[in-house]
């Protein structure tokens, strides 16, 4: 679990995660492939090999374990190239429109954070 104390202004705590999923900026028909690094309930980390532009409105494709497709809507809030590579990481906050898209959020946060819970029990 990432957690910094000192900078970190994040409401929410953040679960580490590698994730494969698809991330759609509003009025393109192109997808992006992107990786979540970690998740909290009010948003995500990414990283990509394209440069997502701040402030754009995106869709967050996740698979889920029912096999559904779990879509996430969200404003990149900052990008920053990583360097010594050719990927960049953008941080995007949740924006749900109504009250479904909110507990699905945290019905998928819940589950990443209960997958790591019974992942530490299953190692001790």
């Amino acid at each position: 679990m990432s957690l910094a104390f000192n900078t970190d202004k994040r409401r929410y705590i953040r679960y580490e995660l590698l994730d494969y999923a698809i991330l759609n900026l509003d009025g393109s028909k192109d997808s992006i492939n992107v990786v979540i690094t970690d998740i909290g309930l009010g948003g995500l980390q990414v990283r990509s090999k394209s440069e997502l532009a701040l402030g754009a409105r995106c869709m967050i494709t996740v698979a889920v374990v029912d096999g559904e497709n779990l879509d996430l809507r969200g404003e990149i809030r900052h990008v920053s190239p990583i360097p010594g590579s050719e990927l960049h990481a953008a941080g995007i906050r949740f924006v749900p429109e109504n009250h479904e898209e909110r507990m699905s959020i945290a019905e998928f946060v819940h589950a990443v954070f209960q997958r790591q819970a019974d992942q530490l029990t299953q190692d001790e």
